[in-house]
Order: structure tokens, then sequence, then C-alpha cells
């Protein structure tokens, strides 16, 4: 059973974040321009929360608060749950939806070594399913 910590090793441990004070609209700015649908939130050099594009819709746009005016730090979802780099895929999506959360900062001994995103463990799933297919097909067609 693969480990989210391959994922990171493949996808590297980038991880966008912004202070707490700054405004949503600099958080949403900031996503949209990398084309990612969460930031951490970052307070010092600690993991404050995390904004995500739902915090957004939620928080600002059904409530008509300004996004300029906004403090992140206001309308951030904290605490913030994550992942220890030995969890498997399969803990890692049970923990998703037990929060209804699609992102997962991934922390070991209070070092956030990265983020994966629900995509990431799909395509991961998908991967190894596919891989599977082909070393049954091969063992089964005699090219194994």
């Amino acid at each position: 059973m693969s480990r989210v910590s391959e994922i990171l090793e493949h996808k590297g441990g980038m991880v966008l974040s912004v202070d707490i004070n700054e405004t949503v609209l600099d958080a949403i700015s900031l996503m949209a321009q990398v084309n990612i649908g969460a930031v951490l939130v970052q307070q010092d050099d600690s993991i404050a929360g995390i904004f995500t594009e739902r915090d957004y819709l939620q928080k600002i746009a059904l409530e008509s608060r300004s996004s300029p005016q906004t403090k992140v730090g206001d309308v951030m979802t904290s605490p913030v749950i994550s992942a220890d780099p030995g969890d498997s895929i399969q803990q890692c999506m049970e923990t998703m939806t037990t929060c209804h959360c699609r992102h997962l900062p991934v922390v070991e001994n209070g070092k956030l070594l990265g983020i994966v995103s629900i995509g990431d463990l799909v395509k991961k799933m998908l991967d190894e399913k596919q891989n599977e297919v082909e070393k049954l097909s091969q063992y089964i067609t005699g090219t194994y």
C-alpha cells in the first residue's frame, strides 16, 4: 500500500502560504495565479490555518464580505487537519471524507513537508490500479 510520502517525492514539497494578516484578495490572487485550491495560513513560523476555495464561497461570497477588506485569518479554517508521511493513501482519503476537506498538509515532528490534495490521492490510486491491471494482463498472456 502506497504512502503519502511517495506522492510528495514525486510532487515535491513546495507549499504556498499567506500571512494571517494578509487580505482574502491577496490569498485568492495567489491561488488563481498558481491555479491551486488552497493556501496555508502562517502566523510567525507556524501553521495557523488553511484557506480554501470553499472558505471563500461560504465565508466571503455568500456573506457579501469584501475580499480586499477581510483578513484571511478571519475566515480561514482552523485547526488544520494534517497527515503523517507514513499514512497510507487510504487513510488520507478516509480523513478527507470524514473532515470534508480536499487538502491535507503533511507534517512530521512539527515540520511541514508538503501538501496533498484529493486529486493527488486519486491519481496515485488510479496509477496503482493501472499498473496492477497491466501486470495481471501480462501474467495471463504469459508475457510477464
